[in-house]
Parts: structure tokens; C-alpha cells; sequence
């Protein structure tokens, strides 16, 4: 059990001890001016002791504080009451809309004039036609110069309040943003990591083992390539986890290049071609940007349609994948064809593959179409967008 040392207050009640004594400083200079002057000093003395007791719950019910010491003002000398009067309408006007703070203001400064008026009449009061001129405070006019000046603090101060709020929530909007940016990056990350890799290597592995038997050597190669490939997914997971340990300021940079150090088109279509994919590749035009970015997305691309083509093309005889660069234009085309009947079965992936390529292209200001193709099969056409024609 931890033992808490009473003497040292809390928050609440370092606050209520502030409250206390911001009451008893209100007060302080109606008790002098009342002992100093001598008048009726037993009544007013008695209504300021009470409005310093109700002062110390203008955080909780300020309306209902504010309009007792302005009632107590309006029994007693309205001068008095001033300072006090100017920290309940500042409490008022903190925790307010302006249009409530203003008429704060005008119940702090209306109900002593009243009462001034009142006594006025009874002939218990002072005029100004008298010798004596009634000194600036509450009770002599509706312009009170310093219940002005705490209304429009406590106006300042709340407009601060509510600034610093939506600067906060503002902030905290951008973080969640920032973060639901990164899920999805790594979601996307994972997903090319993991999905694409397994799907893979379990053609490689069936390959190697129907194949044992009739053809040695297309096992072994097989078998070759099924090592690569694990290899190269591991080491793209491992990673992709290391940086999810970074901290967050290197976090976005390092996701944002993880992805550049990828083998060439080439040597993935080969590993495809190695799991049993009748594919071809065809390159025509310019040579692609030296963009990293581009090559990646290029690279994802072309892995998630020869993916697919793996796991729902079936009885494929040709697959031909065409990679058409024109600097003129500043328009990579990508073309993935197949003549394979579909298994007919659901999605056995995450169900975002075509959706993340369509991402992909329009990150580039491109498109992605899809569908199938006449005769037969299935055909993908993406096209993304170089820096320079953006």
C-alpha cells in the first residue's frame, strides 16, 4: 500500500484553496472603504462575508454565484461589491459563448443599478444632484469600466481555450490519419510479403514433387527456386517488422523506401515461369524512369496479376505480360493476359488485390481496367503516370 502524505493538496484542492482566497481578495476593498467611510458598516460587512462564501463556488454553479452577489450588491452599497462582481462575471464570460458573457454583464451591472434606484426613491441612498458624487462602481451606471474589462477578459481567454482545443483536435486528427495511412502501408506491405511469396512457393513445392519422379533437374531447379523465394520473403518481412520497432519519426521514411530494393522484372517472371506459368515477358518502348517509386508499383503490379493468374487461371497456355514505356507521353502501360479458364472459386487472398493495384495506378494519376478477354481468360491493363507528365 502506498502511503500519501496529506499535507501535500491535490489538484482540487490546490484549487479550492485558489478559489478562497481570489473570494477574500473581492471582498477586501469593500471592507476597507466601508471602515474607512463608517457608514451602515454591520449590514454591508455582513452581505460581503456572505458573497465571498458563495464566491467559493463560482466554478461549479458560476450563473447561480453571479446572480447572488449581484443581489447582495444590489442590497447593500453597489461599490462594495465591484471587484467581486468583476470575478463572477469573468467566470461566467470563461465558460460562456460571447452572446451569454454579455448578458452576464448585463445581470451583474442591471440588478445593483436597480437596487441603486430602489433605495434612491426610498431616500436611503445618495444622488448626484446631492454635494456628494457617487463614486465609479456597480449600482451607478450601466457602463461599468470594470465589469467591462472582466467580461471582456474572461471573453479573451475562453476564445484562447476553445483555439488551443481545436488546435488539439485538429492535431489529433492528422495523427489518427497518419496512422490509418501507416496500417494500410504495411497492410499493403504484408500482403505482397506474405501473400504473394506463399502462393509461390506452394506451386514451386507442387512442382518439385510431381516431377520428382520424370524430371530430376526441373525439381532441383524448383526446389532452387523455392529456397530464393523464401529467402527473399523473409528478408522483406524482417524488414518490414523492423521497421514497425523504429521510432515513429523514422517510420514513414523507412516504410515509405522498403520496398525499393526489389529484384527486376525479369527474375520475377522467371520464378513464376520456374512454379510452372507459361509467361512471357515483353518490354517495348522507352527504357522506365529512374524514379524508385515507379519501379516499385511497377513491380507490385505485375507480381499481384501473375499472382492471381497462379492461384485462378486454370489451364493456362500462355500468359504474356507487356511493359510499354513512352517518354513522349509520359504513360507506362502494363498488360497482363491470360487464355486459362477461371476455377470458379471465391477469393482464396485478401480480397484487395486488384483494389490495391487500381490504388497503386491512381497514386500515379493512372487507371486500372480488368475483366475478361475474348476468347477466353482474363486480362488486366494498368497504366500509371511519370513524374514528368504529372
Amino acid at each position: 500500500m502506498i502511503d500519501v502524505d496529506a499535507s501535500v493538496p491535490g489538484p482540487h484542492r490546490l484549487r479550492g484553496l485558489v478559489d478562497v482566497v481570489l473570494a477574500v481578495v473581492a471582498i477586501l476593498p469593500g471592507l476597507i472603504s466601508i471602515l474607512v467611510e463608517g457608514s451602515s458598516p454591520a449590514l454591508t460587512v455582513g452581505l460581503l462575508l456572505l458573497a465571498a462564501v458563495t464566491l467559493c463556488a463560482r466554478q461549479r454553479v458560476p450563473w447561480t454565484v453571479l446572480a447572488v452577489v449581484a443581489v447582495l450588491a444590489a442590497i447593500g452599497e453597489g461599490q462594495s461589491f465591484t471587484l467581486a462582481l468583476c470575478l463572477a462575471v469573468y467566470t461566467v464570460a470563461r465558460r460562456s459563448t460571447t452572446g451569454r458573457a454579455a448578458l452576464g454583464y448585463l445581470l451583474a451591472v442591471g440588478v445593483p443599478l436597480l437596487g441603486t434606484t430602489v433605495k434612491i426613491m426610498l431616500g436611503v441612498a445618495v444622488t448626484a444632484t446631492d454635494d456628494i458624487i457617487p463614486a465609479i462602481g456597480v449600482g451607478t451606471s450601466v457602463v461599468d469600466p470594470y465589469v467591462v474589462l472582466a467580461c471582456a477578459a474572461g471573453i479573451v481567454v475562453q476564445n484562447t481555450l476553445q483555439r488551443r482545443r481545436a488546435q488539439e483536435a485538429l492535431l489529433q486528427q492528422k495523427i489518427d490519419s497518419a496512422r490509418a495511412t501507416e496500417r494500410t502501408r504495411i497492410t499493403a506491405e504484408m500482403h505482397d510479403v506474405v501473400g504473394h511469396a506463399l502462393t509461390v512457393m506452394i506451386s514451386l513445392a507442387n512442382g518439385a514433387r510431381s516431377a520428382w519422379d520424370t524430371d530430376p533437374e526441373r525439381s532441383r531447379q524448383a526446389l532452387a527456386h523455392l529456397g530464393e523465394v523464401g529467402a527473399t520473403a523473409l528478408d522483406d518481412m524482417q524488414r518490414t517488422l523492423r521497421v514497425l520497432r523504429d521510432s515513429d519519426d523514422q517510420l514513414d521514411d523507412a516504410l515509405h523506401h522498403s520496398g525499393y530494393d526489389l529484384p527486376d522484372i525479369g527474375s520475377m517472371v522467371e520464378v513464376f515461369h520456374a512454379a510452372g506459368m507459361p509467361v512471357h515477358l515483353r518490354q517495348r518502348g522507352d527504357a522506365l524512369p529512374e524514379s524508385t517509386m515507379l519501379r516499385a508499383a511497377v513491380h507490385r503490379i505485375v507480381q499481384e496479376c501473375l499472382t492471381n493468374v497462379l492461384r485462378y487461371a486454370q489451364g493456362a497456355t500462355f500468359v504474356l505480360v507487356t511493359i510499354e514505356c513512352s517518354a513522349r507521353t509520359g504513360v507506362v502501360a502494363i498488360d497482363v493476359e491470360d487464355d486459362g479458364r477461371s476455377t470458379g472459386a471465391g477469393s482464396i487472398g485478401t480480397g484487395r488485390g486488384l483494389i490495391g493495384v487500381s490504388e497503386r495506378a491512381a497514386s500515379f494519376g493512372g487507371t486500372c481496367v480488368y475483366g475478361p478477354r475474348t476468347p477466353g481468360g482474363w486480362a488486366v491493363r494498368t497504366t500509371l503516370r511519370t513524374e514528368k507528365s504529372r
